[in-house]
């Protein structure tokens, strides 16, 4: 069975927002909630991970691809590949669609133009003696004329000159203007009724939409992106509209909250008394009051939540959202808490000269969040629930950051805190050659989908090593968060050369994720090995997961996380119902179980960190995840470089009673095993794998389980490489070479503490 055919739909999904054929079929699609409706695909956004479809009247719907039901991904699937066998030069028309332009010529691509600046020399802040600024310092200076918000006038003057001396910059608006005209001819933001899933939501659609038109209405200056402005904030303030921003799901509440604050910061002086008055009443109630509600585990208040449709008292209150029944104190921010803190705080800025008393009630629920938050990057530029969660923050926490300088011309030392100035290093490191994320947690996704974070972090900080920014695309009516504008925003001189990344190796005493390769090019080896923090309640119980790539392939591959309505997943105080489901527990990670689970308080680090040019080695403590099992164990990997590359993976284990050890990992490819020696074989490529110790260790490779229920997670196609030393006690090395092409060679076998070479 070839196993590419079972991969997710977003493997195949390697450009941008492109049209389908003319011949794309009518038909049922499906979620996975089982709503249908009959419409043809007409389009693939890579970049929001949507689809878009088209029903028999031309209305069009934009649709997640998580929340298709498994057939229709398929489906997805192989309508993509053959756009893919088109030719490039000629788009297929849609029925009913304007005819295609002229072939243009290519975006100007500034790869081979300039290398980025040096980098500056940074002084970092160490998170031990940073201090966390109490509410009122965010707000001590906040400027009384207007924008104030991302970027003062004088920030937005420097942006509007931009495309005088820069050709990318200029293409750049250019596109972006394009993409304005499609949405000027979109009608007005209108609600969704049901459960918003995945990214694109109503929520982020509106900051999309109101960062677009923001930097339109200064850079460009055409009366009609400020009309168009005034009208998206008064629709989605409108409470015969918007009963409410989807109050139980906080991160969509950010995101109106923040599209509101930048509608009114911008467009404030197209809004006549009454519109303002009308709208700064629906982003206190529907937005601040939810969102210091959720921060503080609080229940929503009924002024948030509005009215039902046809009802004439407000619906019940669900049940506080994660974190209710908590002291802010006790529980440490996740990206849900750092989105609606974000969101609290550029609303204080937003609405600080009329309504003090709003923006002093959003910074006191948001302050100490935001600012206990962005300690959690240390030391190495790495969310703790994983690099996508981080990406999601990130972009939140730069709106504040740059909402701060543009007032006070500070950011309260957050841009220099140990763990922000890294995290442009661990977006270049974290991605391997396939261009595919450490996708480890419950990840979604196997790429970074918010390219404009690194815009900011290498003006911030310097380039760490990205590649120049391209003009990208014209923007649809339908795509979420900052997009194109958010690169614009953000433009700055690092960012626009290519970076020139200082080592191959990514690897921090004390980090939780390391990461090397034996080059920079498409085919090179790669192995990233994470330690973390079984105790999150989000976590999957993966210390010591990896992932492997050569020639081209992941080998090693991360699940991602589970279906959220697979049974027991959702955070609880009973979490061990979630690690009943293989794809959270310890068996479904490219680690080692010692007869169950690992401990669900355990944390584990980076604790050996070496790299020079022909070698790459790392080490991660894992003692504390089978602490009832064993007294040591430690996972080292090793990358060596050079004509031959190879890696070795090692554990070393200090059995206490005699327990079954069991080494895995998950892969897409086709696996022949032979004793010692493992064939993985992806296409026209061929991995080896071979068992340097002990001695008589044997690989078997099987099926992964099927799900136990229709809620979970299908993993068709998946195999899993083992080794099953059986029953052992006492110390046990488990050490095997993985080679492209050939096997590695006989490599001499030696405990973790002996491979950095002596001085």
């Amino acid at each position: 069975m070839n196993a590419a055919a079972h991969r997710p739909l977003t493997t195949f999904l390697l450009g941008l927002t492109l049209p389908l054929m003319a011949t794309a079929e009518m038909r049922a699609w499906k979620n996975k909630a089982g709503v249908s409706i009959e419409a043809e695909m007409v389009a693939v956004d890579v970049t929001a991970r949507t689809i878009t479809i088209k029903r028999a009247d031309a209305q069009t719907f934009t649709i997640p691809i998580d929340s298709l039901s498994d057939e229709d991904k398929a489906f997805a699937a192989e309508q993509w590949k053959k756009m893919q066998a088109m030719p490039a030069a000629t788009p297929p028309a849609i029925p009913g669609a304007p005819a295609a332009p002229a072939p243009t010529a290519p975006a100007p691509k500034t790869a081979s133009a300039r290398p980025a600046p040096p980098r500056p020399a940074l002084t970092i802040t160490p998170a031990s003696k940073f201090k966390v600024p109490n509410s009122a310092d965010y707000v001590r200076t906040v400027l009384k004329t207007r924008p104030r918000l991302i970027h003062a006038a004088p920030g937005w003057a420097y942006v509007k000159g931009l495309p005088a001396t820069d050709p990318v910059a200029a293409k750049m608006v250019e596109n972006l203007k394009a993409g304005g005209e499609k949405l000027l001819e979109a009608p007005e933001l209108t609600r969704i009724f049901g459960e918003q899933r995945g990214t694109v939501t109503p929520g982020s659609k509106a900051m999309f939409r109101m960062a677009t038109l923001g930097v339109l209405n200064f850079v460009d200056g055409d009366p009609r992106w400020k009309e168009r402005g005034v009208r998206e904030l008064i629709a989605i303030t409108d409470p015969a509209t918007f009963q409410n921003w989807y109050v139980d799901e906080p991160p969509v509440t950010a995101d109106f909250l923040i599209a509101a604050s930048l509608g009114y910061d911008y467009f404030r002086d197209g809004l006549n008394e009454k519109q303002a008055t009308d709208a700064r009443t629906y982003m206190i109630e529907k937005g601040i009051g939810a969102l210091a509600a959720f921060l503080k585990g609080e229940p929503v208040p009924e002024s948030a939540r509005g009215k039902t449709a046809g009802s004439d008292a407000a619906p019940k209150p669900k049940a506080a959202p994660k974190g209710a029944g908590k002291g802010e104190s006790e529980e440490e921010p996740d990206s849900e808490h750092m989105a609606a803190a974000s969101a609290l705080i550029l609303a204080a800025f937003c609405l600080n000269d009329e309504d003090p008393s709003a923006a002093k009630q959003a910074m006191d629920a948001a302050g100490k969040v935001f600012g206990k938050g962005m300690l959690r990057f240390a030391p190495a530029g790495i969310w703790p629930e994983g690099m996508e969660s981080g990406e999601h923050v990130l972009d939140y926490a730069i709106l504040v950051l740059q909402t701060l300088k543009a007032n006070a011309g500070s950011d309260l030392g957050f841009s220099l805190l140990e763990g922000i100035p890294q995290a442009g290093l661990a977006r270049v490191h974290l991605v391997g050659p396939t261009n595919q994320l450490f996708n480890y947690g419950d990840a979604q996704g196997a790429a970074l989908t918010r390219p404009w974070v690194s815009t900011w972090l290498a003006g911030a900080h310097g380039n760490m090593g990205t590649k120049a920014l391209t003009a990208g695309a014209a923007p649809g009516a339908d795509t979420a968060f900052l997009n194109l504008a958010g690169h614009l925003m953000y433009y700055n001189p690092h960012a626009a050369g290519d970076g020139t990344p200082d080592s191959m190796d990514y690897s921090f005493q004390g980090g939780s994720v390391a990461a090397m390769r034996s080059g920079w090019d498409k085919d090179a080896f790669y192995v990233a090995v994470k330690g973390g923090d079984n105790s999150i309640p989000t976590a999957q119980l993966d210390l010591g997961s990896f992932v492997l790539e050569a020639g081209g392939k992941r080998w090693g591959i991360e699940l991602g996380g589970e279906s959220d309505r697979a049974p027991g997943f959702k955070p609880a105080a009973d979490r061990t119902k979630r690690y009943e489901l293989y794809v959270e527990n310890t068996l479904g990670q490219n680690t080692i179980s010692l007869g169950g689970n690992q401990e669900l308080d355990a944390k584990a680090s980076v604790i050996v960190s070496h790299s020079t040019p022909a070698l790459g080695i790392t080490a991660v403590d894992l003692s504390k995840g089978y602490s009832k099992s064993a007294k040591d164990v430690f996972r080292g990997a090793m990358m060596v470089r050079g004509a031959k590359p190879y890696v070795v993976l090692q554990d070393d284990l200090q059995v206490k009673n005699t327990t079954p050890v069991t080494w895995s990992m998950h892969t897409r490819a086709e696996v022949v095993v032979e004793g010692a020696k493992a064939t993985l074989t992806d296409k026209e490529k061929t991995l080896y794998a071979v068992i340097l110790s002990p001695a008589g260790a044997t690989f078997t490779a099987e099926e992964a389980p099927e799900p136990k229920s229709e809620q979970m997670k299908k993993l068709t196609g998946i195999k899993v490489l083992k080794v099953n030393l059986g029953a052992v006690k006492g110390l046990q090395t488990l050490s095997i070479a993985f080679g492209l092409g050939e096997a590695p060679a006989a490599i001499p076998v030696k405990p973790i503490s002996e491979w950095v070479p002596k001085r």
